[in-house]
C-alpha cells in the first residue's frame, strides 16, 4: 500500500517493498528491470508488436555517484515514466514475468504454473529489442 515517504523507507528498511494501492498494482514502475526471464515466444511476440506499433525505447536516467562513472540505465526499456497511467508501452503483449509478480508477494510469482511451461532465458530487454 501507498504511504507516506517515512512508512516507505521504513519498509523498505525492514525488507518490505510494497507499493500497491488496495493490493493491486498502482503502476509506479519500481519492479520494471531490463533483464527479465523470457521465453522465445514472448521475445518474438514482442517484437512483431514494437514494430507494428513502432516504439520507441524509453531512457531513464539514474543519478551516479562518480560524474566520470558510465550510467547504465536499468529500467525496462518500455516503461514511460511521464505518462501517469499505462506506463508500460507494450502492456497488451507484457511478458508473463510482469503479469504474474505483484510487489506486496514478489514469491507469488513461482506459484503461477505458466511460467514453467515455456524455457525461460535471462535477458536484457534493451540488447534484445533495442540492440543495445
Amino acid at each position: 500500500m501507498i504511504g507516506t515517504i517515512e512508512q516507505m523507507i521504513n519498509d523498505m528498511e525492514q525488507g518490505v517493498y510494497d507499493f500497491t494501492k488496495d493490493g493491486k498494482c498502482s503502476q509506479c514502475g519500481a519492479c520494471c528491470s531490463n533483464m527479465l526471464w523470457l521465453s522465445d515466444s514472448e521475445i518474438s511476440r514482442i517484437k512483431r508488436y514494437i514494430k507494428k506499433h513502432n516504439i520507441k525505447e524509453q531512457k531513464h536516467v539514474a543519478p551516479s555517484v562518480l560524474a566520470e562513472q558510465p550510467k547504465f540505465d536499468l529500467t525496462c526499456p518500455f516503461l514511460n515514466e511521464n505518462r501517469k497511467d499505462k506506463k508500460c508501452t507494450i502492456y497488451p503483449v507484457k511478458p508473463l514475468i510482469c503479469s504474474c509478480f505483484i510487489c506486496s508477494d514478489p514469491d507469488g510469482a513461482k506459484n503461477h504454473k505458466e511460467l514453467y511451461e515455456e524455457q525461460r532465458n535471462l535477458v536484457s530487454m534493451r540488447d534484445t529489442f533495442f540492440g543495445k
